[in-house]
C-alpha cells in the first residue's frame, strides 16, 4: 500500500453555487457570504445552510452545528503523514525518509496557511525536533474536528484539553496525567524561544500543543469546539509556561535511541 496516496487538495476547497453566493468578490477571497458548500474527497458538494456555518474570528473555517468540520484536508494528510513517520521509525531507510519528508512538508503547508503563519519557519521547527515530539504532534492532528468530552483521552468517545496532550504523548510511548497544571509541571520547563513542535504550553486552566512557530497551537478548545488550530489567548500570554514532555519525569515505556 503506498504510504502517500494522492491528496486531494481540491477537497477542502470552498465551492459557491449559482444565486448562492452573494458576491463574486467574495468568492475570489475564499469566503463565503450566504449559503456555503464544501466540496468532500468524493469531489461532490454538500451545501451547508448559513444557519449551521460556525466561524471564529481566529479560524473561519466551515463547520457544523457540533463543531465538526465537513471535511478536513488537514486531518487526512496528518493520517498519512502518521504512517510515513511510523514507518521510517520502523524500517529507517532513506526512501522511508524521503517518503516522510515529503508528507511532512504536505502537512507544515496546510497547517502553516490555517494558522497564517510562515511555512519555512514551520518546516524548519519541525525537522529540528526530536522524532517523538514530530510523531506526537502528528498523532494530535490526526484528531481535528474531535468533539470535545470532558476528563476523556480517548478521540472516539472525545477529547478534552488534556486528553489531547495525553492522547499524542502516549503515541510514543510517554505518559502525561489527565490534568492541566500536571502536564506542565511534569515536563521540563522551557522558554518559548526554545518551545519544540508537540511541547506542552500551558496557563492556568487549559493546556495545548505547540506548533513551532510564534503563538500558533492545536488544542482542544473547550466543550462545543473540540480539537482545532488556533493561538494562545492574548490575554493569557502573560501566564504560559512551555514543557517539554520527551524529559518528563512522569514519562513511561520509553524507547532508547534517537526515537
Amino acid at each position: 500500500m503506498s504510504l502517500l496516496p494522492g491528496t486531494q487538495f481540491e477537497g477542502n476547497s470552498l465551492v459557491c453555487a449559482g444565486k448562492r453566493a452573494m458576491a463574486v468578490a467574495t468568492i475570489a477571497c475564499g469566503l463565503v457570504v450566504g449559503s456555503s458548500s464544501v466540496t468532500h474527497a468524493a469531489g461532490t458538494a454538500v451545501v451547508v445552510p448559513p444557519a449551521v456555518v460556525q466561524t471564529t474570528w481566529r479560524e473561519p473555517q466551515l463547520l457544523t452545528k457540533d463543531a465538526r468540520p465537513r471535511f478536513d484536508a488537514v486531518k487526512s494528510i496528518a493520517s498519512e503523514a502518521l504512517i510515513a513517520i511510523a514507518t521510517f521509525i520502523e524500517v529507517p531507510t532513506n526512501e522511508n525518509f524521503d517518503t516522510f519528508q515529503i508528507s511532512r512538508a504536505a502537512l507544515v503547508t496546510r497547517v502553516a496557511a490555517r494558522v497564517n503563519e510562515s511555512r519555512a519557519a514551520m518546516l524548519e521547527a519541525w525537522s529540528q525536533a526530536s522524532l517523538k515530539h514530530q510523531m506526537a504532534l502528528i498523532a494530535g492532528l490526526t484528531t481535528l474536528g474531535v468533539g470535545y468530552e470532558y476528563g476523556s483521552d480517548n478521540p472516539k468517545k472525545g477529547l478534552d484539553c488534556s486528553g489531547l496532550v495525553a492522547y499524542a504523548w502516549k503515541q510514543v510511548g510517554i505518559a502525561l496525567p489527565l490534568q492541566s497544571k500536571r502536564q506542565w509541571e511534569s515536563s521540563r520547563n522551557v522558554e518559548q524561544k526554545y518551545a519544540l513542535p508537540g511541547d506542552v504550553v500551558w496557563y492556568p486552566g487549559h493546556t495545548m500543543m505547540y506548533l513551532g512557530v510564534g503563538d500558533a497551537v492545536l488544542h482542544s478548545a473547550r466543550e462545543g469546539l473540540g480539537v482545532r488550530l488556533g493561538y494562545i489567548n492574548w490575554k493569557e500570554i502573560p501566564r504560559v509556561k512551555f514543557g517539554n514532555p520527551e524529559v518528563s519525569l512522569l514519562s513511561v515505556n520509553r524507547t532508547a535511541g534517537v526515537f
